[in-house]
């Protein structure tokens, strides 16, 4: 990190000059460098208070303690502790006042859906044309980002922070920590409507981002989504909007950066065409899920907003690899699992399903998908379980599974739509199972020649019968040369035709 002068540290927490500069500052001992400054947290599962002499002991120069924590506490040697009102509180300011210090350029990227995604291609593209900093998997709440801008550098160039959001306020309160000079907002979509309670305020939360990009700044949105229109209006920033097509139109539109895939049939891979003012360019890359576009081009306008050579930073597009669990292909003989389970929700599993029927149609394939309880989605919840196995329907699913209570309705959406669809030229199945620990009549399900979708919220734990299936596949249990299986295998029990 940037090292803070005693007094800077001293001023971000409200106190006196501290004893010694903070070159260092760590939230758990275990991974604590001699000379750092350690705060002490506290969670729902463990209290940072309680490792205070463990700090020491690894070589902290002090502690940050929360005075209604500390209490009487004291600790075998004299050693300097500081208290204050709020440790996660003074985790922020620190991380502020290295900020402050720093002359990077500081994105905040946001969203219902993509956050990391887009963070991961963006850290790849601006990485490819300047010294980047990035948040770490997905820690994007009031720990994470303090700790990614811990991560700057005097040499850092580039800082881009993710900020995930529960309520309203959360993401006000991360931007006023980060404070980014460019903003970029992946997606609005009912997401949290259990805290939140509707698509408007949604928005709304997500637009505290917009009220928080530094002055002279830019945000970086969706040229099709209305609802965050009003807050654009009159916040002096540059605003530049992107937009994903399913292929190259010529017609001009309301984005100013787009984007397409260029499919190559007769290669493994696709490439990537983007447009932007000023320039254009298309990249060859492997195979991607149609919806990852959506993160390249939203990528690519944040690189165009704060004037970064775009030319050379799509050159990463071929180089970015997402995180497991975000609609990575597994290929096995005679089968393939689309692993998309790091969470859901009903945009998020439509974009899903749309890439699953293109998949299996340029390649033969059946599609089938497994498909988990999506969660919070407040009073609409059944409604949105019914629409997303109706919507499968409708794409051409051939056999789907739900996962959980509330992924029933996914199956009964698909049965009833699946059982009224005119010139069906397979056979149809549902089946259902409460949990992803019962895998055992989904891998019964399963043919030779099936491209599998999995897809849930995290809670429903989907990657375990990921996991399961995978190993079986691995095995040979669907090789072509196998006797399971075939467009005539009888189904489970569970597995009811349409």
């Amino acid at each position: 990190m940037i090292p803070l002068s005693a007094e800077e540290a001293g001023r971000a927490l409200g106190l006196e000059p501290l004893a010694f500069p903070v070159v260092g500052v760590a939230i758990d001992s275990r991974s604590l460098k001699s000379g750092d400054l350690f705060v002490a947290l506290r969670g729902e599962r463990f209290d940072g208070h309680d490792f205070v002499e463990a700090a020491f002991a690894a070589g902290a120069a002090g502690a940050v303690v929360e005075k209604r924590a500390w209490g009487d506490r004291t600790i075998e040697a004299e050693r300097p502790l500081y208290r204050v009102d709020d440790t996660l509180q003074a985790l922020g300011a620190l991380a502020r006042a290295v900020r402050r210090k720093s002359s990077a350029l500081v994105f905040a990227i946001t969203g219902s859906v993509g956050k990391t995604g887009t963070k991961d291609v963006l850290a790849a593209m601006a990485g490819r044309v300047r010294r980047t900093v990035a948040t770490a998997a997905n820690q994007n709440n009031e720990v994470g980002v303090p700790l990614t801008l811990l991560a700057i550098k005097p040499e850092t160039e580039v800082v881009i922070v993710e900020m995930g959001m529960r309520g309203r306020g959360q993401i006000r309160t991360l931007a006023r920590v980060a404070e980014p000079d460019i903003g970029v907002i992946t997606s609005v979509h009912p997401v949290h409507l259990e805290l939140l309670g509707s698509l408007q305020a949604v928005a709304e939360a997500k637009a505290e981002l917009i009220e928080e990009v530094k002055s002279g700044g830019a945000m970086v949105v969706p040229a099709d989504c209305a609802v965050l229109g009003p807050y654009l209006v009159g916040r002096g920033c540059k605003v530049v909007r992107f937009s994903a097509r399913p292929q190259m139109d010529a017609a001009e539109g309301a984005a100013d950066v787009e984007a397409w895939f260029e499919r190559r049939r007769e290669a493994a891979g696709c490439a990537v065409a983007l447009r932007w003012p000023g320039g254009e360019a298309e990249v060859e890359t492997f195979d991607l899920p149609a919806y990852r576009l959506e993160n390249i081009v939203a990528a690519a306008a944040a690189c165009y907003a704060a004037g970064l050579p775009v030319d050379g930073c799509v050159e990463a597009i071929a180089d970015v690899r997402f995180g497991g669990g975000r609609g990575e292909v597994l290929r096995f003989p005679g089968i393939v699992l689309v692993d998309d389970t790091y969470n859901a929700n009903p945009a998020a599993v439509r974009a899903a399903l749309d890439d699953l029927v293109r998949l299996a149609a340029e390649n033969d394939w059946r599609p089938v998908a497994v498909l988990g309880d999506m969660l919070e989605l407040g009073p609409r919840s059944e409604a949105y379980h019914r629409e997303v196995g109706e919507y499968a329907a409708d794409l051409g699913v051939q056999a789907l599974w739900g996962v959980g209570a509330r992924a029933a309705v996914i199956v009964d959406g698909f049965r009833a739509r699946a059982e009224g669809a005119p010139g069906r030229a397979r056979r149809r199945t549902a089946g259902h199972v409460g949990s992803s620990e019962e895998s055992s009549s989904v891998e019964v399900g399963l043919r030779p020649g099936d491209v599998v979708l999995f897809k849930a919220s995290r809670g429903v734990k989907l990657e375990g019968m990921v996991d399961r299936v995978a190993a079986l596949a691995e095995a040979g249990r669907w090789a072509p040369s196998g006797s399971s299986g075939g467009e005539g295998a009888d189904e489970p029990e569970e597995m009811k035709p349409c």
